[in-house]
């Protein structure tokens, strides 16, 4: 039995140990994330067992109860280990023990084996068969694979690069595995989910090390290496920075600063579209790319970043530059801190104050 789960299951294992191996040393990375991805691998871990002794009870029909039991673990831990994925990308407020209730539809429905065939059972030769209601056991994995989709949608629509087709696409892979395993049999769903739990782990990661950690936005590092990959996309660009910071951090301390800046962050966030993207690329410095040529746009959305962050009692300066011809980005980005620069001047003037308190 242990050489026909190796033989079986080889790629399955080894990716198990390898991603426990990830998680148990990044412990500290994504703490509700990371528990989450402890469901889809443990319940990984237990399509293997299951499926190996389930394979041996195959061969004795004596061992028909046991058989039942392991096909009816089988498939619910299929969907657990569905839910696992799922709250891995679900926002944390929208997380609800709601989301279990199809794992114990499948239990419910997968357990009636045991006295009636409406969901599967056996023959006069022992060989397995599903009933009427024998695909609950796989829609109900296809079913968490439309939320996680129509949970990531707004990234996939927002977002710039390729990498924001690494969720769809493991989503996809699940599907077809799952479909293959349920109308031609076979372990390919075990193999699709470790596969899609190890790139959303690394996808999470790479995500993070692009993150600015005190406002959410891009930081400097992602600045730097979207500069260089749209840069045929790259239309205009926006140049912020807050005023006052150095006086909120002197007189009211350094967290009350850091909370200036998050919020800052935040409402640049919140104004801008699928078509830009925001940046911090320093302590009060920020930048948008833009991936349009609308003069209106552009001063449509830096008005409504000003009045945003003004109703939050802060203020920033803004000045933004067209990309004209094969100008160099460097160079935009010079004429868009001039205009920001100006916009600073004017606001320590109308303040009567022209030391500016950054």
């Amino acid at each position: 039995m242990v050489m026909d789960m190796i033989y079986r299951h080889l790629i399955t294992v080894f990716m198990i140990i390898l991603f426990s191996l990830k998680l148990w040393y990044r412990k500290s990375f994504r703490d509700v994330e990371t528990k989450f991805f402890w469901v889809t691998v443990v319940s990984c871990i237990v399509l293997v067992i299951e499926d190996s002794f389930e394979t041996m009870t195959a061969n004795y029909e004596s061992l028909r109860f046991w058989r039942t039991l392991l096909s009816v673990i089988g498939y619910t831990f299929r969907s657990v280990a569905a839910v696992g994925l799922l709250l891995v990308v679900m926002p944390k407020k929208k997380q609800s023990p709601l989301v279990w209730i199809p794992c114990f539809i499948t239990l419910l429905v997968s357990g009636t084996a045991f006295f009636t065939d409406i969901a599967f059972g056996f023959d006069e030769n022992y060989a397995f068969y599903r009933g009427p209601l024998g695909l609950v056991a796989f829609a109900v994995p296809i079913l968490y694979l439309v939320m996680i989709l129509w949970t990531t949608r707004k990234f996939v629509i927002e977002e710039k690069g390729y990498e924001r087709l690494v969720i769809p696409i493991c989503a996809l892979l699940c599907l077809a595995s799952s479909l293959v395993d349920a109308y031609a049999g076979g372990i390919r769903l075990n193999e699709a989910i470790m596969i899609s739990s190890i790139s959303f782990y690394v996808f999470l990661y790479t995500h993070d090390n692009r993150r600015d950690s005190l406002t959410g936005l891009l930081n400097r590092q992602a600045f730097y290496e979207d500069s260089v990959v749209f840069a045929k996309d790259i239309k205009a660009v926006v140049s912020l920075d807050m005023n006052g910071l150095k006086e909120i951090n002197d007189k009211q301390g350094h967290q009350a600063g850091d909370k200036a800046l998050a919020t800052i962050g935040l409402c640049i966030e919140q104004a801008l579209g699928y078509d830009a993207q925001a940046y911090r690329v320093g302590g009060d410095e920020f930048l948008i790319l833009v991936f349009h040529n609308s003069k209106d746009r552009i001063k449509k959305a830096t008005d409504s970043i000003k009045e945003s962050i003004n109703n939050n009692g802060y203020f920033i300066s803004v000045g933004y530059s067209l990309v004209e011809g094969n100008e160099d980005l460097e160079e935009t980005i010079k004429k868009s801190d001039k205009a920001m620069y100006e916009d600073k001047a004017l606001f320590y003037k109308q303040r009567g104050n022209d030391r500016r308190s950054r």
